[in-house]
């Protein structure tokens, strides 16, 4: 309840200080685009100013012209006039122009503009009068008509000159005004910034603290968590090994109770049946041909218990060791599918304790039994090298290969090569698969020699006496 009621204050307050930064922001805004438009309007405002005294010029230096030309009647002194005459209806029309959405301003200037109109048609009418007669045209000049029509002329030029320099003061007032408020609206949303900062910080900072010890207890949980698999990943392991122990000891009693017991019995049904047969073969011709064929049964039976007991526990495993049995298996895995064998093995092993011998002999014997059911191999090669310190076994195939779905680090779902790796993880070894579709199979098992691979000396004088 206490983290939900933090977690809604810091929303809130979070809310609330977006909403005043927004609200500043567009305030600030504002405020930038009416100081925009004050700078825009002041700077024309001063160009207005400049076109106006620039029309008071121009209008001077045609009545210089003019009064230069009467009073010497040459014509080089027009030259200003000429000239001042273009420059002064272009400035009409530009600041006419810029009084086209100022209804007073355009009025003192239409007022202003009939006195420059009055005073170029009166310097016009004397300079007309001034090349015919220029005593008409100084007494023209001397009525002061033209002076006050100048002086009206330049007072409402300056008139305006005033009403814009005003505007241009109010516009600068203005915009120091509105950059005042710019400053304190960026005063106040850095305030609001560094509370919001704050406050965020110190909110992040305690869910930090609580995600470090929520993080502290996941890992403890998930430590405990590992301990625990780890150790149920080595009682399954362990017995998985045992199960192996067991069934391979289940199997050598199988075996021996199928040689000792069963042989007995069935040596001796074929022994009684022979002599019966010996009995009837003359006074009963068709008992004889029964006991004949119950006898070819006896042998299959023979046959039959002969191969389970070495399904069971390889006898030529027992008697001739590894290296033997490892090439039995792969001739007879060659001639039952027809493969291309090459069998690898070091001339002599050291002793290996029946239960590592009968480990890398089911290894092998599983390799051989999925490349005859899966693979439609043609070539099949197994090597066993043997150093100082390790075993290696490695059998290959160049069939179809494992489908793409496989795993290499993880065997799941495929029970035989699991029986596969627990056999070498009870040995203490490493099993790597190689596979790609189309490229074969390949396996190689890595035994170090050990205590629980090597047989102990005692065990190997007594299969020495044995043999």
């Amino acid at each position: 309840m206490a983290k939900h009621s933090l977690l809604l204050r810091n929303t809130l307050l979070l809310a609330g200080g977006i909403v005043l930064t927004l609200a500043v922001l567009i305030a600030s805004e504002t405020g930038n685009l009416r100081l925009r438009e004050g700078y825009t309007e002041a700077i024309r405002s001063q160009q207005l100013q400049s076109d106006l005294g620039a029309l008071m010029g121009e209008l001077v230096n045609a009545e210089a012209g003019q009064r230069g030309f009467l009073l010497t009647g040459q014509d080089s002194y027009l030259e200003p006039y000429y000239k001042a005459l273009p420059q002064i209806n272009a400035l009409m029309a530009r600041i006419r122009q810029h009084y086209a959405n100022d209804a007073e301003g355009l009025r003192q200037f239409g007022e202003a503009s009939q006195f420059v109109t009055r005073k170029l048609n009166e310097m016009a009418l004397t300079l007309v009068y001034g090349k015919r007669d220029v005593d008409v045209a100084m007494d023209l000049i001397r009525t002061d008509f033209g002076r006050q029509t100048m002086e009206a002329a330049r007072r409402g030029l300056e008139q305006l000159q005033a009403r814009e320099s005003g505007t241009v003061t109010h516009n600068l007032e203005a915009a120091e005004h509105d950059l005042q408020l710019s400053r304190y609206g960026i005063g106040l949303l850095t305030a609001i910034n560094i509370l919001l900062l704050v406050t965020v910080g110190l909110g992040h900072s305690r869910r930090m603290s609580m995600a470090e010890a929520a993080r502290i207890q996941l890992e403890e949980e998930s430590a405990r968590l590992d301990r625990k698999v780890r150790a149920r990943t080595r009682q399954l392991s362990a017995l998985a090994a045992h199960l192996q122990r067991v069934t391979e000891d289940e199997k050598t009693r199988l075996a021996r109770e199928l040689h000792d017991e069963l042989g007995a019995i069935l040596t001796a049904i074929k022994l009684d049946l022979h002599w019966v047969r010996m009995r009837v073969q003359e006074t009963h011709p068709e008992a004889r041909d029964k006991l004949t064929r119950v006898m070819l049964h006896v042998d299959q039976g023979i046959q039959i218990k002969r191969q389970l007991i070495e399904d069971l526990r390889p006898t030529v495993l027992l008697n001739l060791g590894l290296r033997e049995a490892i090439i039995q298996s792969v001739e007879d895995g060659g001639a039952r599918n027809q493969w291309e064998t090459d069998v690898d093995l070091p001339d002599s092993l050291p002793p290996l304790r029946d239960s590592a011998a009968i480990a890398l002999y089911r290894i092998v014997q599983e390799s051989l039994t999925n490349a005859s059911k899966y693979a439609e191999a043609r070539h099949v090669s197994v090597a066993l090298a043997c150093t100082d310190d390790h075993l290696t076994l490695t059998i290959r195939d160049d069939g179809k290969g494992l489908p793409p779905d496989f795993d290499a680090g993880s065997t799941a779902g495929h029970h035989g090569l699991l029986g596969m790796e627990q056999r070498v993880l009870a040995l203490g070894g490493t099993m790597q698969i190689d596979s790609a579709p189309g490229q074969g199979v390949s396996v190689r098992i890595e035994v170090p020699l050990t205590t629980s691979v090597l047989a102990p000396p005692e065990e190997t004088e007594k299969a020495a006496e044995q043999l």
